[in-house]
């Protein structure tokens, strides 16, 4: 394969002339599909570093020999490390790569892989998982109180969760991306063997994380870590690097100060507690429940799956009232007929409407309320579903609802990756104490390719974690 650049651009627009007919379809499930990834995972808030991913994806585009859409890079808050493809050209790397990518060439290779993804319609498998499945088992028909009426709470398009990220192409399919994606990026002036050295950091991270060692399993639809980089190397033998400069002369410093790890923007729980600052609310939930945060809602499930709690945001713009009229018109005839009561309601100072409903069977006698609450400029949707014995558990946990205390917002603080210079001496273990590094040493190890007991260099830029207030003042 003396010539396999050549031959993997032929790939590339061979697949395009063969999906070009219906490339509207993937226009438009992209499109839809994004908007909740913007909604439920949200857009990470710093344009700086947006742009500057935008331009290492928009230089490899270029390079397409026929580009079937318009594309899109973009990072999102998330702390998985991965990288993903929607059809339609959309693509997202999350705050969780960032910190085991080394070099602008790591990430053109990866963004290469997953232009590949979305240039020959590979597509994304999207799950849904979370708060969902559990209130399935909750007894009694009220439950589709819960389940058909959540609007942006859980009922969008897709449910962008971690499993939707981890969703598996066919082996043909990643390999076919790493091949086409590492020959991308050396035609934009990117350093394809690099590839290998971020997927094996990953591994490495995340073993190091979980405790569990990748394995490698004929099952499995992706392919395994160390077959995918010899795979890696050997084409990348074969491709010749275009000479570029790179885009940006100090790769770290573009991301000193991103989000490491869970970001509070979607809400902190603490215990039975959560704790929302960008909307300002707090509410605990019921002491042992299962407590799921979906970034668009917020519930909590009891432990025998008997009964629920969940909380969102509601469309703005509307009164209570006009949203619980805007509720109760969308439910069916015989839910309607259970409805036993609606009335304003008052919560801690917020004005608010309620609506409440009752099933009797012979088995349980179920209750269910749905309460808005105007709290600032947010309007909160709560929702109960229980047996009615649980009734004053439901009551007591919605009563707790309320705006948080400035000692709560100023209690709040976040994780960020730092870039700091090494003094001359200093190992991982040494840097770290000078500097409260929160990352482990062995983590702080691999993220910066050195060795536990490695000597660093004078002024050597190291990365580390550090914790901030969430809130500036």
């Amino acid at each position: 394969m003396k010539h396999l650049y050549i031959l993997l651009v032929i790939l590339l627009s061979f697949s395009v002339s063969l999906n070009s007919q219906n490339i509207n379809f993937d226009k438009k499930l992209g499109a839809k599909n994004a908007e909740t990834v913007k909604t439920q995972m949200g857009i990470y808030n710093d344009s700086a570093m947006n742009a500057y991913i935008n331009r290492i994806g928009q230089r490899l585009v270029s390079k397409l020999d026929s580009q079937l859409f318009e594309y899109q890079f973009l990072l999102v808050p998330q702390e998985m490390p991965n990288s993903f493809a929607l059809p339609g050209g959309y693509i997202y790397v999350t705050t969780g790569i960032i910190p085991l990518l080394e070099s602008e060439d790591e990430l053109a290779c990866i963004l290469g892989h997953e232009i590949t993804h979305s240039q020959n319609r590979h597509g994304v498998k999207q799950i849904k998982m979370g708060i969902g499945p559990k209130l399935a088992e909750i007894p009694g028909n009220l439950v589709g109180i819960i389940n058909k009426n959540l609007g942006n709470m859980l009922n969008a398009p897709i449910t962008v969760s971690s499993a939707m990220m981890m969703a598996s192409y066919s082996r043909k399919h990643e390999t076919e991306a790493d091949d086409v994606g590492i020959a991308l990026a050396a035609a934009a002036g990117y350093d394809p063997f690099v590839l290998a050295d971020a997927l094996e950091r990953m591994s490495l991270a995340i073993e190091v994380t979980t405790g569990n060692k990748e394995q490698k399993s004929y099952f499995a639809d992706h392919p395994y870590t160390p077959d995918r980089n010899e795979n890696i190397k050997l084409k990348a033998k074969e491709i010749s690097i275009v000479p570029a400069e790179k885009i940006s002369d100090n790769y770290l410093m573009e991301f000193n100060g991103v989000i490491f790890g869970k970001s509070p923007a979607h809400g902190v729980i603490r215990k039975n507690k959560f704790l929302h600052p960008d909307i300002d609310f707090y509410i605990e939930f019921p002491k042992g429940w299962e407590i799921s945060n979906e970034s668009t809602a917020v519930g909590a499930v009891s432990v025998n799956n008997k009964a629920a709690i969940i909380l969102g945001v509601e469309q703005s713009g509307i009164s209570p009232k006009e949203a619980s009229a805007k509720f109760i018109k969308g439910l069916d005839k015989k839910t309607q007929d259970k409805l036993t009561n609606a009335k304003a309601y008052d919560l801690n100072g917020n004005k608010g409407y309620i609506v409440e409903f009752t099933e009797i069977s012979k088995k349980d006698t179920m209750y269910a309320y749905a309460l808005w609450l105007q709290v600032d400029s947010s309007l909160i949707k709560l929702l109960g579903i229980a047996p009615l014995d649980y009734l004053d558990t439901l009551k007591t946990s919605a009563a707790s609802l309320r705006s948080l205390t400035v000692s709560e917002k100023k209690s709040i603080n976040k994780k960020v990756l730092t870039i700091v210079k090494a003094i001359k001496g200093e190992t991982i273990a040494t840097l770290s104490k000078r500097t409260n590094n929160k990352l482990s040493i062995k983590l702080t190890a691999i993220i910066n390719d050195r060795k536990v007991e490695n000597t660093l260099k004078e002024d050597e830029e190291v990365k580390i974690v550090t914790e901030v207030p969430y809130f500036v003042e």
